[in-house]
């Protein structure tokens, strides 16, 4: 649950409305909503003196699409049986007068925190630690970790620990006993006792392999026995995929030559294994059928040429599979159920806002439902779609990063969050933690029967890592290394100060921003977040740091030592730039489907429209670089209102790339998370550069002094992974 410190809360009837997170509380307690009700609620508050019509709703709340008037009445049903408002004729919350529209009439007054009601003996949701929190490294930030293993020594792998099994079984008798003594009152509090002295630690976990290398994902056989993974053992290498044979514990290479293999999943009644791989910023699916004695050799494309593949999952049927995709740039992440037979893929489910990201995906045993992990606008949403009825509902929704989602039967989720491993109940959304990861080493696991969790355990939370300064001559030079702690996670140039740098700093879940003395690393802190936080610039002569902070664009003041935000959760902005005499911001913003160009007066913080068609925008000269929402092109706009030129060259708007005008040139980078692409671009001549280096040696995220001579890269090391194994069999 988030803070409820300095945040903005209005009391609504019996409810408390959290205008910063947009989250729902009741008694303390959040209330599950769908993100398109939580928006109808938005839109009504803002607008409570009066009636908002049914063709307002449309183009305010529903402008990202088009839907019929019974969706828009079915969200305020929605919204009413949250409110427990169901009598119409006598409205508590939402009352409706025909051909007016419907208006928020209950109480409205602000808050300034939620009373926290007596603990209830049926509370079985854990509060959320700050191992929780978003792990905005550079390594997760781009879903880069990979493996080759050498072979181990042979042996039978190590098998779950029994003891806690049967202290299980031993407390449950006690819970019976004891119910029966005291009474039946008392009955959830031991439950829940119960249930927390079975929570387990990551040191609890029985290591089927050593740390030997990267992995990046993993997949287990239907029977339990084969664990299928991707990774590579040196920086060098490129991802292969692999086999582990939990019975005899060999480790078999079942690809050579892969480009950079990530996601893997079993298929087919395990008879083959179904990866994706990366080469040349394009995704394709690729197929090994392991009856053979080389399976490469039988190696079927299934799919190339898309923009992105997430994870896939086991579908309705042996033979298919459900593949979150992204097909073209213009497209939006969207669930297709891919045919192994015929290689054709179908529509299953498409994105419902513009800002929805589809991260994982599975289908409940009974194939009737499925779980989603989503994000939209900051906030991840776990979602269950039923088959039949077609209908979404919300069961969990936090500002903290989910990394995946699994069945463990067709009532219970298992769901992996940075710090730790939770079962969610669908029906109620009660959670009970399962496995504690203070550490934050655990990123991936899977499951063939619910009770045996296969797990990716790091070595470290963060591999290590140095910053380079290299200079940008026709062979890139390196200046000087400099060596900071992992939880050094960005750093910027300091304008002002040879001596310093501006990092971000993330330790326990906490985002810092500071200026760090290069002679002792000492950092002094200027604004700290619990959210995801992206550094973008510093400017003296603008007087502040201009950064994100989840999905909203922010300002921090030196002189006033405090946080504006240029745009709300609610919108999608890009990246941003200051002006050249630093009195103003200019940022992209998505209105209604359409990218502008909008500048923010810092003294007035009031933003206007600068320019209509682009999506990023730097100045340069007494003119500007600007760069088209789909493909990215660069124009060179001598006027904002006169022709532009075209340069002939696209940036990357990937969040972990950069760009920059550093005088007569641009500077970018661009990754197909093999290679990162360094770009030099003189837009006056047309003089083009171009470095490439491995993914990980220079990291896309760069900095560049004021002079363009210079570029500041993170160059991180390989975080050594095993796979490792518990039975949670409550």
């Amino acid at each position: 649950m988030s803070s409820i410190l300095d945040i903005k809360l209005t009391k609504l009837g019996a409810f408390v409305l959290d205008l910063s997170d947009q989250v729902l509380y009741r008694d303390a307690n959040e209330v599950a909503i769908e993100p398109k009700v939580m928006a109808l609620l938005l839109y009504l508050y803002e607008n409570k003196d009066r009636y908002v019509n049914i063709e307002e709703l449309h183009q305010q709340v529903w402008s990202d699409r088009v839907v019929s008037d019974t969706a828009v009445r079915s969200a305020v049903k929605k919204l009413r049986l949250i409110l427990d408002d169901t009598d119409i004729a006598n409205a508590r919350y939402v009352k409706s007068v025909s051909k007016r529209g419907y208006k928020l009439v209950c109480d409205i007054e602000p808050v300034d925190a939620l009373e926290t009601p007596p603990t209830s003996v049926k509370e079985m949701k854990v509060a959320k630690s700050p191992a929780e929190e978003v792990d905005s490294g550079p390594v997760e930030a781009s879903n880069s970790v990979s493996e080759a293993p050498v072979n181990p020594a042979e042996g039978q792998p190590a098998t779950p620990d029994k003891s806690s099994s049967l202290t299980y079984k031993l407390l449950i008798v006690m819970v019976i006993f004891l119910s029966a003594t005291i009474g039946w009152t008392k009955y959830d509090t031991i439950v829940k006792y119960v249930l927390d002295s079975q929570l387990a630690n990551v040191s609890d976990l029985d290591q089927l392999t050593g740390f030997n290398g990267e992995k990046y994902d993993l997949s287990v056989s239907l029977d339990g026995r084969y664990i299928a993974f991707s990774g590579r053992t040196s920086i060098e290498e490129d991802r292969q995929v692999y086999l582990l044979d939990r019975q005899n514990n060999k480790i078999r290479q079942l690809t050579y030559h892969a480009n950079n293999a990530a996601l893997v999943q079993f298929a087919q009644n395990d008879k083959v294994i179904i990866y994706s791989d990366l080469s040349g910023g394009k995704t394709s699916v690729q197929l090994l059928p392991l009856t053979l004695s080389e399976p490469e050799s039988g190696r079927i494309t299934l799919i190339e040429g898309v923009v992105a593949v997430g994870d896939p999952s086991r579908g309705r049927h042996a033979s298919e599979l459900l593949l979150p995709m992204l097909v073209d740039l213009e497209s939006e992440m969207t669930l297709y159920a891919l045919d192994l037979h015929t290689r054709e893929y179908l529509r299953m489910l498409a994105p419902s806002d513009a800002s929805e990201i589809l991260f994982d995906v599975s289908l409940s045993p009974d194939k009737q439902k499925l779980a989603l992990i989503k994000k939209i606008k900051g906030q991840f949403h776990i979602l269950l779609f039923d088959l039949k009825t077609k209908e979404e509902t919300l069961i969990h929704s936090t500002k903290h990063k989910l990394y995946g989602v699994e069945w463990k039967n067709n009532t219970s989720l298992l769901v992996m969050a940075t710090g730790a491993l939770f079962q969610v109940d669908s029906l109620t959304g009660d959670q009970i933690r399962l496995i504690e990861d203070g550490d934050m080493l655990l990123r991936s696991f899977d499951t063939h029967d619910g009770a045996d969790i296969v797990l990716l355990q790091k070595e470290f939370s963060r591999a290590k890592r140095l910053y380079i300064e290299h200079q940008l001559v026709p062979q890139l030079e390196v200046q000087q290394i400099i060596n900071t702690a992992p939880q050094v996670v960005a750093m910027l140039y300091d304008e002002l100060s040879a001596e310093h740098r501006w990092v971000m700093h993330l330790r326990n879940g906490i985002t810092t921003i500071g200026r760090m003395a290069m002679s002792n690393r000492e950092i002094d802190s200027y604004y700290s977040s619990d959210e995801n936080v992206e550094l973008l610039d510093v400017s003296y002569q603008a007087g502040g740091i201009l950064f994100k902070e989840g999905p909203k664009l922010a300002f921090y003041s030196f002189e006033h030592s405090q946080v504006s935000y240029i745009t709300s959760s609610m919108e999608t902005s890009s990246d941003a730039a200051f002006s050249t005499d630093g009195s103003a911001i200019y940022y992209g913003v998505n209105v209604a489907g359409e990218w502008e160009i909008q500048s923010y007066n810092i003294a007035s913080k009031i933003s206007s429209l600068l320019l209509s068609g682009y999506r990023s925008i730097r100045p340069a000269g007494t003119g500007f670089i600007a760069a088209e929402p789909i493909d990215a092109q660069l124009f060179y706009l001598p006027t904002l209102t006169g022709p532009a030129r075209a340069l002939n060259h696209p940036i990357d708007f990937r969040y972990i790339s950069r760009w920059y005008v550093r005088g007569e040139h641009i500077i970018w980078t661009a990754f197909d998370e093999r290679n990162t692409y360094l770009h030099k671009l003189n837009w006056q001549t047309d003089l083009h550069l171009v470095y490439e280096e491995r993914f990980f040696a220079l990291y896309p995220t760069i900095a560049t002094n004021i002079g363009g001579d210079k570029v500041l890269s993170l160059s991180v090391q390989l975080n050594d992974t095993s796979i490792a194994t518990i039975k949670i069999d409550h």
